[in-house]
């Protein structure tokens, strides 16, 4: 089924119908149309239009995205018999967090408006006559070449009752600014847009015609703690090398604060965590991604007189059970004692 394609027309209901009235008109349409029942030469691509149309009434966004798009076409349409102005595509920067959360974010824009001077006129007209400002009310400009000609301004009279309003040169639109208010509702991500109904800046060379639709186009700011892949966010995280070998209790960063990990003994553990449903939130509460950890093992750069004799001991323990903790050493330790073996006979 394409965008064009009516899904409401198709299975024959109308715009309010009810989920039930929905599936009825499908369960009739579908065996009316069924290839099996009908040997009409239509019959398989109607029971395939009846059937695509069914699945979007089931998908909720798939259907808030095709209304939509609907009534962007027909915005699109109502603008265009109304002398609208163009649609403006502007970027409005997030955190990850402002998205996630949803916020309110102010939009500053210059736009026209009507000169409140000339009261959109153009035009100043005085109580008196004041001198013309092309001719300083001598009612002669100078000519190239030298010589004067007759003031078009004023037509050669010098004085005017009427002049051009100075606060917008004569237009009677001036640039204003404005900043606008916009509501970015939650779990919106990259590349996603707002629209803003009739709230495009107009132009000055299109003043006078209906304002535009104004979309502002998602774009998220880079984190330094987290990378979003889908809904799941990912995260690196540095842990010393001793509370990955004995587990415990570690600290990650969410996108609302911070949680608790329990980490299992190495080598038991992977290096790789996930925290369901601490990652990135669906839109209209749909499901939250989730928060992926990745561990990396931090070793000290220093290590003590005091540390020497522990890592020491730790070593001597390692080696007398060295097959069952360790078999990756242990097998090259039976290598190097078989070269020592070779060489010495």
């Amino acid at each position: 089924m394409t965008i064009c394609d009516d899904p409401f027309t198709i299975l024959g209901v109308d715009r309010e119908a009810s989920l039930d009235e929905v599936k009825q008109a499908y369960r009739r349409l579908a065996m009316h149309w069924h290839p099996d029942r009908n040997p009409s030469a239509l019959a398989e691509a109607q029971f395939r239009r009846v059937n695509e149309a069914y699945t979007l009434f089931l998908d909720q966004q798939r259907m808030a995205e095709w209304q939509q798009a609907q009534a962007d076409t027909a915005t699109q349409a109502t603008n265009a018999a109304a002398g609208a102005a163009d649609d403006r595509l502007e970027v409005l920067p997030l955190t990850l967090e402002e998205a996630a959360q949803g916020c309110r974010k102010a939009v500053d824009q210059v736009h026209s408006v009507r000169c409140s001077t000339c009261h959109g006129n153009g035009k100043l007209r005085h109580t008196h006559l004041v001198p013309c400002p092309r001719c300083s009310g001598c009612g002669r400009v100078a000519r190239d070449g030298g010589g004067t000609n007759r003031c078009e301004g004023c037509a050669g009279r010098g004085y005017l009752r009427e002049t051009d309003c100075p606060d917008c040169i004569g237009s009677g639109w001036r640039s204003e600014a404005r900043t606008l208010a916009v509501t970015v509702p939650a779990g919106l991500v990259d590349g996603e847009r707002l629209r803003l109904a009739r709230q495009a800046p107009l132009p000055p060379d299109r003043a006078t015609a209906m304002a535009g639709d104004l979309y502002l186009e998602i774009r998220l700011t880079e984190h330094p703690l987290f990378q979003l892949r889908g809904r799941d966010l990912h995260c690196q995280l540095p842990v010393s090398v001793f509370r990955l070998l004995c587990g415990g209790r570690i600290e990650v960063p969410t996108l609302t604060g911070t949680a608790t990990l329990e980490l299992r003994p190495h080598p038991e553990h992977s290096l790789e965590y996930r925290l369901p449903r601490r990652g990135f939130p669906g839109k209209r509460g749909a499901g939250t991604g989730d928060l992926v950890v990745h561990l990396q093992s931090v070793y000290p750069l220093t290590v003590g007189a005091e540390d020497m004799v522990l890592l020491e001991r730790l070593e001597g323990r390692l080696a007398r059970e060295l097959e069952q903790r360790a078999p990756s050493l242990a097998a090259w330790e039976l290598q190097m004692r078989a070269r020592r073996d070779a060489a010495g006979g």
